[in-house]
């Protein structure tokens, strides 16, 4: 069985790696005496918290949005999609033989803005300036959404 990978967290100070848990890469160095192996080394991000995806979806898109005559009989996904096209896509005119015109919308990564904690609150600043402008739609700061009060309970018709 292979053993599982070790991360091996250091700072770099002058030049020189400080590394966080020394008497573990002595271990590791001991282990690969002799053998060929490989680093990656990439600045550590911090993830986007649960907070800033609880806001994105449920305060602005659930509690905002889809209560908006702007988006109505809108779902979820549509919502985002359009958000994440609008905010970060890109849209190119492509010329073709004949001479007509045809516009491609492209939405960005979303995974790309989901691995950083620092992306994801550029692109929530971004949406809301959006919604403000674009749509007269303001949301409320983050702590109003808080403690699951964004949850839009579904109708039921009896």
């Amino acid at each position: 069985m292979k053993p599982l990978p070790y991360k091996h967290y250091f700072t770099v100070k002058s030049g020189r790696y400080v590394w966080e848990d020394t008497q573990m890469f002595d271990l590791t160095k001991k282990m690969l005496e002799g053998k060929r192996g490989y680093a990656i080394i990439e600045e550590e991000t911090e993830r986007v918290s649960s907070n800033q995806l609880a806001y994105y979806f449920g305060g602005i898109i659930r509690q905002e949005c889809m209560r908006s005559n702007c988006f109505g009989g809108w779902k979820e996904g549509e919502i985002h999609s359009y958000l994440l096209t609008e905010v970060s896509g890109n849209i190119r005119q492509v010329h073709r033989p004949d001479g007509s015109v045809s516009i491609m919308e492209m939405p960005a990564d979303f995974d790309k803005i989901m691995n950083n904690k620092k992306d994801m609150s550029e692109y929530i600043q971004k949406v809301i300036a959006h919604l403000n402008t674009e749509l007269e739609i303001y949301p409320k700061p983050a702590e109003h959404y808080k403690y699951n009060k964004f949850r839009i309970e579904p109708k039921t018709y009896k």
